[in-house]
């Protein structure tokens, strides 16, 4: 079945499990004090109305806001996780994307709240999800999560808490589950199969909740259409549920370094597409996937291959485009994106490239016009495992 890509911005174990400490209602991972960290799966608690449901599940949800060198930025989090006097907040990697601290607001019932320093557990890019912990001697509410977010239905009622625009924190707004993996291309992601919902979604609301109407959380809000009303997005649990316990885990594997999500590759090139000249002759044009840039020690960083960035830089008299993925031609951006971002660690990989160079056109105040050489380039990689670090 087709389906229609949307592109949107964002607003801004080796135990898996260790079920043996806890009920059948709790999943359990290790942090680096080797407490155990619950979770909280499901809930017999019935509401007698939707205010009492609300009341209940509100402050499981806090307000986050980081503070880089130059800027503060305001997001939303969702406490899901309990160990001996920490708490663990789940949130969306754009929330504290080059941040060099964070302060975590709580709000309690009694219509006080605390401010918190958090600390960095570490995160996933691809994944958008990045963990915090807070210390707390007071007793603070931890979302209760659906066991399986996959059996969420299109049509049900949802309730979205988070902090929009960064000074409205709490807001509750309401609506239904609009479409299930939805294909959707996030800014500075890449494409995720998320909830659609028509909750109504704001910057600030990144990263915060998406409960269904028993109160369990479902989704971890990451996405906005902003063009558009009713057009949000949600990381399902279980996907969200998957990074959070990796995260945790590795935290405690690595000694203190950062943890990240197992399986991630470690590729780090990113594309794009353009029309060019399909020869130096210049006399008819092609529809290229060009590598635009490469990320830093990444696996690619590695191999040498080239990117526009770097030929802007003047690194490279030329900069490369991507034909072939394991021998198999990649029609379209999209195709080949989709195909890189199913790779994991561990895995082989072949790229097959042709060069792109260029002319220099009109003197002084002329422009430099693309075209495609008759160099082909095939590159193989041994796909590393992506370390999550500052």
């Amino acid at each position: 079945m087709n389906k229609r890509i949307i592109t949107c911005l964002c607003l801004a174990l080796v135990s898996f499990f260790s079920l043996s400490s806890c009920s059948n209602k709790t999943s359990c991972v290790i942090d680096d004090r080797k407490e155990v960290v619950t979770i909280n799966y499901s809930s017999d608690k019935t509401y007698s109305s939707l205010a009492d449901m609300i009341e209940e599940i509100k402050p499981s949800v806090v307000d986050i806001y980081s503070y880089g060198s130059s800027f503060v930025s305001a997001g939303s989090g969702v406490i899901v996780g309990k160990g001996e006097s920490s708490y663990y907040v789940i949130t969306n990697h754009h929330v504290i994307d080059n941040a060099l601290s964070f302060d975590v607001v709580v709000y309690f019932n009694d219509d006080s709240n605390i401010t918190y320093e958090a600390s960095l557990i570490g995160g996933s890019p691809k994944n958008d999800i990045a963990v915090l912990q807070i210390n707390s001697d007071k007793e603070l509410k931890v979302a209760s999560v659906v066991e399986d977010s996959s059996l969420v239905r299109v049509g049900e009622e949802v309730i979205a808490i988070g902090n929009p625009l960064g000074i409205l924190g709490g807001s509750v707004t309401h609506g239904i589950i609009s479409a299930k993996e939805r294909e959707v291309y996030v800014d500075s992601t890449g494409y995720m199969s998320l909830f659609q919902t028509d909750a109504a979604i704001n910057s600030g609301n990144s990263g915060g909740a998406l409960f269904n109407s028993n109160g369990l959380l479902i989704g971890i809000v990451n996405s906005g259409y902003s063009n558009y009303e009713g057009l949000n997005f949600a990381i399902p649990w279980n996907k969200a549920r998957d990074c959070f316990t990796s995260i945790v885990n590795t935290y405690h594997e690595s000694g203190n370094n950062l943890g990240y999500m197992k399986g991630e590759s470690n590729i780090g090139i990113n594309l794009s597409s353009a029309t060019i000249y399909s020869s130096s002759a210049l006399t008819s044009q092609s529809d290229v996937i060009y590598v635009n840039s490469i990320d830093e020690d990444s696996d690619s960083s590695n191999k040498g291959i080239k990117d526009l960035a770097s030929f802007s830089e003047g690194k490279y008299t030329t900069f490369y485009a991507l034909t072939k993925i394991n021998d198999q031609e990649v029609k379209s951006l999209e195709e080949a994106q989709r195909t890189l971002d199913k790779l994991e660690a561990g895995e082989k990989v072949k790229l097959t490239f042709k060069e792109i160079s260029y002319a220099r056109t009109g003197g002084f105040f002329g422009q430099n016009i693309y075209y495609l050489t008759d160099n082909t380039v095939n590159i193989e990689i041994e796909l590393s495992q992506y370390i999550y670090s500052l």
